[in-house]
């Protein structure tokens, strides 16, 4: 479930017939793993866990090859057939349009329609054929090129390394069009009425390269994919500390609705149950609100010496360091450095080049510096989970960063390491490092500066540490005017931004695909040139041979070959510079975009689980005990009674009461916190206006390069021999 990669493959869903939610599913007769097994008739193990149901042929077709997974060759093959007049549609080409395919390719007549059969399943397709069912037809036909046997099963085993087969006829059609285009844009037909009237030429990319919605289907899928993505996923879910509440860590910012403050609904013991002695003064105003801390620790505890402020000076917030984060957060942005006039944090986390570890048991090493720390220390990626576990316990409803995954599944086949996904886990840890330092709140928190500026491992601290967590809101008391200062309808506020942050994340998780697609299609484009630029200085070499008749002139048309040769050479180059640029710019910064975004989404999805009180549960027990209680005290003098029954009743109501009181005080912060955060997320929409600013930049300066490039071609060719 990685941008990385594909997530492991889910079951298939299945209908399940039973009442209890956990009885397992009856099958009847025997089922088959494999998508390709034909079933031995053995019937099923009592010991086996349910199989899945074997999927229909068809449904393997539509699957089995996704665009992403097969050579360029297979979508600009359907992209010519659908161009030429075969589309059944906008996204599926015609059962005629597909037998193109086999024009010209040495394939029997029985191999097509063997092929025909396997695609269609027999019958005659209603909505002609997808591009995954087309990817198929193409790589049966390569098979059948190469002699090999004709069978999904021989598709499947060259998913890696599929047949690119000769196809005449398509490529007739596509030069077909390219003639087409050409005349459509010479001289002579130029000549058209107003410009008001004219029409886009055949030949404009808006017609033919059209982004189609099957082109975008079955991309890899995302760790930050939608909710829906994790159906059937064994997902474990870390339980936090749901302790009592205390007051937030951030100042009190403007309402986000701007509404003055209205009634509030609160229950009837919230305004008065005692407080006891021993708890905090109560904040008075939103400095006071922002963090004054106790000096212990300030919820996270501390060990070692008795007496002592425990390690790195305890893991809470001094009311100080509240105050001057506070004064820090209307200059904060996202981790992305590049929206903020103030100069940012900025963290570098490099992979060191050797393993630690023995045999089996090999784990890779980051070195972690920030510069504004002085700081350098070496952190391992389960540092990294630990980290984000700890502050997942501590600020649940906080805007956290998102860490890239530990290990993908590509295919079935789990990549740990592979260099381009530790590269790009490498660089998923400095977007989490860098987003964490810069956050107001997160930034200033001493377990993170702790990871980021104590030079031992942490392995020996991390159960310590974890053990000592405890939520932010732990033993603080609500500000009288707190509750009336937040708006009457930041609930309605909330709804609202949750589901435009859900639809923006799933189209920015989509964005990084494309972008990623397009970055390597360039890299492809480049290494063509290079072929190309290759073979012209190759076919120099037989130029004399060739025009052995008359060889004035070959050295002047030799000059203008290599010519071409050079500057496709540099256009090359030109294309790979863009692409890394991309790569280590754009692309990042999208990826920026998309981890805030996703980051907001879990937060809403941790205010759905950890948010709950069970305050109205506990306003019925009260008025049961207290309706006990009136018994015992109206009882009469000599009716028998347990000793200290009366004592226990009286204890049990006022715990009840106080724990309302927390309750509801902890739902108010939690209240305030989330819209503090959603302030915060404001800032990231300055972050994708210099992210589009500098992407334009970076295309005009690369544009301009290539026209001079070409522009200096133009001018070295004018003195090839035109026979004049």
């Amino acid at each position: 479930m990685s941008l990385f990669g594909s997530s492991p493959p889910t079951e298939p869903a299945r209908e399940r017939n039973s009442q209890s939610l956990f009885e397992d599913e009856r099958t009847n007769g025997a089922a088959n793993s494999s998508i390709f097994d034909d079933g031995d008739g053995s019937g099923p193990s009592p010991w086996d866990m349910p199989t899945p149901k074997k999927p229909a042929k068809g449904g393997v077709v539509k699957t089995l090859l996704p665009p992403t997974t097969v050579p360029e060759s297979y979508l600009d093959a359907f992209d010519t057939i659908l161009e030429s007049g075969f589309g059944a549609g906008t996204s599926s080409v015609t059962l005629a349009g597909a037998k193109k395919v086999f024009e010209g390719s040495g394939v029997d007549a029985d191999a097509q329609a063997r092929i025909i059969n396997i695609v269609t399943g027999g019958q005659e397709p209603s909505g002609g054929l997808g591009r995954n069912e087309f990817n198929v037809l193409v790589a049966l036909t390569g098979l059948a090129q190469e002699n090999e046997e004709v069978t999904l099963d021989g598709v499947d085993e060259r998913r890696q390394n599929l047949p690119e087969p000769s196809l005449p006829a398509v490529q007739q059609m596509k030069t077909a069009k390219v003639s087409e285009n050409t005349e459509d844009n010479s001289p002579s037909s130029r000549h058209t009425p107003a410009p008001s009237q004219q029409s886009p030429p055949e030949g404009s990319p808006a017609k033919s390269r059209r982004l189609r919605r099957d082109s975008l289907e079955n991309l890899d899928a995302d760790p930050w994919g939608s909710p829906a993505l994790h159906k059937g996923h064994s997902h474990t879910i870390s339980v936090h500390n749901e302790a009592t509440p205390s007051t937030n860590g951030t100042t009190a910012a403007r309402p986000l609705g701007g509404a003055p403050a209205g009634t509030r609904t609160t229950s009837a013991f919230t305004t008065h149950s005692e407080v006891p002695e021993s708890t905090s003064p109560t904040l008075a105003n939103d400095d006071a609100s922002a963090g004054q801390a106790d000096g212990s620790g300030a919820g996270w505890g501390s060990f070692g010496n008795p007496g002592q402020g425990g390690l790195v000076g305890g893991f809470g917030s001094s009311g100080d360091d509240q105050r001057s984060q506070a004064n820090l957060a209307g200059s904060r942005s996202l981790g992305g450095g590049r929206t903020n006039r103030h100069i940012e944090e900025t963290v570098t986390v490099t992979l060191l080049p050797e393993k630690e570890g023995v045999f089996m048991f090999q784990h890779r090493n980051y070195e972690v510096k920030s510069a504004r720390r002085a700081s350098t220390v070496i952190r391992r990626y389960s540092d990294f989970v630990w980290l984000l576990d700890c502050l997942h316990k501590r600020y649940p409803f906080r805007l956290l960063p998102l860490l890239p995954p530990k290990r993908v599944a590509v295919n079935g086949r789990h990549l740990a390491t592979d260099s381009n996904f530790i590269e790009k886990r490498r660089r998923g840890l400095v977007r989490f490092a860098n987003a964490l330092v810069r956050h107001p709140t997160l930034g200033q928190e001493e377990l993170v500066k702790m990871f980021l500026t104590v030079p031992t491992e942490l392995a020996g601290l991390r159960k310590q540490v974890s053990n000592s967590v405890q939520e932010e809101f732990v033993g603080k008391q609500l500000p009288p005017d707190l509750e009336d200062a937040l708006p009457t309808n930041l609930m309605d506020t909330f709804d609202t931004v949750r589901s435009g942050v859900r639809q923006s994340a799933e189209a920015y998780i989509n964005l990084c695909t494309l972008l990623e697609r397009l970055m390597k299609r360039n890299v492809g484009i480049a290494a063509d040139y290079l072929r190309f630029s290759t073979a012209l200085i190759n076919l120099t070499e037989h130029s004399e041979s060739a025009y052995a008749t008359d060889t004035n002139d070959v050295p002047l048309l030799n000059e203008g070959i290599k010519s071409t040769a050079k500057h496709l050479t540099t256009s090359q180059t030109l294309l790979e510079d863009e692409a890394k640029t991309w790569d280590e710019g754009v692309l990042e910064d999208f990826k920026k975009q998309r981890d805030t975004l996703v980051g907001v989404r879990e937060m809403f999805d941790r205010r759905d689980r950890y948010a709950k009180d069970n305050i109205p549960y506990l306003e019925r027990r009260i008025e049961s005990n207290e309706h006990k209680l009136q018994g015992l005290i109206n009882r009469p003098p000599n009716a028998p009674v347990k000793p200290g029954e009366q004592e226990k009743l009286e204890q049990a109501v006022r715990t009840d009461k106080q724990s309302i009181v927390d309750q509801h005080a902890r739902g108010v912060f939690i209240k305030e916190c989330i819209r503090d955060e959603l302030l915060y997320f404001q800032q990231s929409q300055y972050h994708i206006s210099k992210l589009h600013q500098d992407w334009s930049q970076e295309r005009v300066k690369y544009a301009e390069l290539q026209a001079d490039n070409w522009r200096a071609l133009s001018e070295q060719v004018e003195n090839m021999p035109s026979g004049d």
